[in-house]
């Protein structure tokens, strides 16, 4: 808030009026549906309560099923508070709020005796709330002061209670939301085996993929982890995911490992947690490696998984045991699964670097298949090419030109993005073959994008002497006459029309759409004459 609007604490005002609690009743609700969105809710809940009583802490615990309860958020001056910090709260008070599921009021001025807690903690004044849900009472609202010049009375009371009724509101709508998302989560993991995508049979068949096919088959139907490695866009995912289709292993879960350097949101992720296990875990979640059971765990670029990290997953692979956050029993949980770990990276110099275990390598790669980048693998690009278009297009039957299989296929194409820039390339040739001709079946080389080109050759141009003769350099001139040929006939064509395009579209035989992008492209500007 800025200076103008803060409000000072209520706890701060021995008499308050009617009009000034509404005053901060609409600041609290204006500030909590201004908190609503993203994993920082509840915290931020809390600080605005916190705040605008001017309480020394606020402490949201939820209920477990076991009966106990469990701080979720807890925070002071706007930080959260340590887990040896959020003990140090007079647990009577916080009992008899759930057990007469009313407000309970601490005040010394008043005739409540103070508790043993309450003593040994100087707390001076203390507030808690039941929560209160369609399904009952899911925890507790609880506010301490320390500051005996603050005061405690029946507006504040009031207010501390409205504060409460919205809090109890904001838990369950966040607990449906997390809910809900956890359901996603574990809808999206199943989405990703039903989509459309190679089989195996359709990955191994080309020449260049028979190393890969031998190392598979003794090991396909087993439980043996694989570790595929190669280039970034080389096929990696897809290979894991075929493998795992083939073999039968369902479900088949991915896991995108390093977008997050703090454990508990990794532990978190592939482990699940409890509620109340952390700040903010107001449901319980459930792992990817509990999706995953009895199916397969894709996890890709295992390289990005952080050192402190790679611990639990060694644990977890070597066992086949794991522990949620928070989760208490004396006997882990178990899941069985086939891992697939995928990644660009460099594992042995990471190894020599420290960055990654060697223990953990040794248990991912039972099998190693390394994924041969497309340079490497020239002859199959027209095929891999026309599987993109029918991948992209499964109307009609399209074919390469045989200028286009050249191209495909000459050293001056490098495909520094491997497949994925395959597949790219091909999907904009065919929305470009169809702009010039709606009945289009065929690519041509006149089809590609310039800047498809430029990325596919750009590591040979660095390093080809100027001199030498290559195919890519004569089409390249090639190109450039018959981009001079085609603005000629353009600009002529527009002179005799006066400059309108629609009809100089008509006299080519061309779509109005289709000149206007070849004008642009061309760099060509007209005026319609008067």
């Amino acid at each position: 808030m800025t200076e103008e609007t803060r409000l000072n604490p209520l706890s701060s005002q021995s008499a308050i009026d009617h009009a000034t609690l509404w005053q901060y009743m609409q600041k609290l609700v204006d500030r909590l549906f201004g908190a609503l969105d993203g994993d920082a809710a509840m915290d931020e809940a809390l600080d605005i309560v916190v705040d605008l009583l001017g309480a020394d802490r606020g402490i949201i615990l939820v209920t477990r099923a076991d009966g106990t309860q469990a701080a979720i958020n807890a925070r002071s001056q706007g930080k959260a508070l340590s887990a040896q910090e959020r003990e140090r709260i007079s647990t009577t008070f916080v009992r008899d709020a759930l057990e007469t599921n009313r407000c309970v009021v601490f005040d010394p001025r008043g005739s409540a005796s103070p508790s043993a807690s309450a003593t040994t903690l100087n707390i001076f004044a203390v507030l808690a709330a039941p929560l209160r849900s369609a399904a009952g009472t899911r925890g507790v609202l609880y506010v301490d002061f320390r500051d005996r010049r603050k005061f405690v009375a029946e507006p504040h009371i009031e207010f501390f209670i409205s504060a409460a009724t919205l809090i109890g509101a904001v838990l369950e709508q966040h607990t449906r939301a997390m809910a809900t998302s956890d359901q996603l989560r574990g809808a999206k993991t199943f989405w990703v085996e039903s989509r459309r995508a190679p089989s195996l049979a359709e990955l191994l068949a080309p020449r260049s993929m028979q190393p890969i096919a031998r190392e598979l088959e003794a090991s396909l139907h087993g439980d043996t982890p694989i570790l595929i490695l190669g280039e970034s866009g080389s096929g990696k995912t897809l290979l894991a995911q075929a493998i795992s289709e083939a073999s039968n292993r369902r479900p088949i879960v991915r896991a995108v490992l390093g977008s997050s350097d703090d454990l508990n949101t990794i532990t978190s992720e592939l482990f699940g947690h409890e509620r109340g296990a952390y700040s903010g875990a107001v449901s319980k979640r459930v792992g990817l490696v509990e999706f995953a059971s009895d199916g397969t765990l894709i996890l890709d670029e295992v390289l990005n998984l952080p050192t402190f990290a790679q611990r639990l997953l060694l644990d977890f692979t070597q066992f086949g045991t794991y522990r949620p956050l928070g989760y208490d029993k004396a006997q882990p949980k178990q899941s069985k699964v086939r891992i697939i770990g995928a990644t660009n990276g460099d594992l042995h110099a990471a190894m020599r670097d420290g960055r990654f275990r060697e223990d953990l390598y040794h248990r991912l790669a039972g099998v190693v298949l390394e994924v041969p980048p497309l340079r490497e693998r020239r002859e199959d690009l027209p095929a891999l090419a026309e599987v993109a278009l029918h991948n992209a297009d499964s109307t009609r039957q399209w074919s390469l030109s045989d200028a286009m299989r050249r191209l495909l296929v000459s050293t001056a194409m490098e495909w520094p993005g491997n497949v994925r820039q395959l597949e790219t390339m091909m999907r904009r040739a065919r929305e470009r073959a169809l702009v010039e001709d709606r009945n289009a079946t065929i690519i041509t080389p006149e089809h590609v994008d310039r800047r498809d080109l430029e990325r596919a050759a750009m590591a040979t141009q660095t390093t080809r002497p100027a001199d030498a003769p290559t195919d890519w350099q004569s089409l390249q001139a090639e190109r450039a006459r018959l981009d001079e040929r085609e603005e000629a006939a353009i600009r002529a064509t527009l002179n005799q029309c006066g400059g309108v395009v629609a009809q100089a579209a008509r006299e080519l035989g061309l779509a109005r759409t289709t000149l206007l992008s070849r004008m642009d492209t061309l760099g060509i500007r007209v005026t319609k004459r008067a």
